[in-house]
């Protein structure tokens, strides 16, 4: 059984309750005694985009995914309890799916393109 830091803990509880912007939070605070964590980096960008995406933040989820990308290829196919491969995936998805050149969309337009949440582990 491995025993994770109770910050990366507390990051997936606020993740399941839809607490994106306290999950990116309570990570990016785990992540500043470590800032060469590029898995911690990726998780807390994978947040920030479903807090892009529930504002209709088009722009925004679509440059964090890009870097969310590069810092998570790196762990594929699994880290410290998460499928990456299968965030790898869901990424790549929403860079097909939500259109370039704009900015916001309202949340009934962006629900229409059916962008689900990324899926990640419950971690206790």
């Amino acid at each position: 059984m491995h025993t994770y830091h109770p910050l990366y803990i507390q990051f997936f509880h606020y993740y399941h309750q839809g607490e994106y912007w306290e999950a990116h939070e309570v990570l990016e605070e785990l992540w500043q005694q470590d800032r060469s964590n590029d898995f911690y980096h990726g998780l807390i960008q994978i947040a920030a985009i479903m807090h892009q995406l529930d504002r209709g933040k088009v722009r925004g989820a679509r440059k964090l995914s890009k870097s969310a990308i590069g810092y998570l290829t790196p762990y594929a196919p699994k880290h410290e309890g998460v499928q990456v491969g299968n965030i790898l995936n869901w990424l790549k998805f929403c860079l097909q799916k939500l259109p370039e050149q704009v900015m916001i969309l309202e949340k009934t337009e962006l629900q229409k393109i059916g962008i689900p949440i990324c899926q990640l582990p419950e971690i206790k």
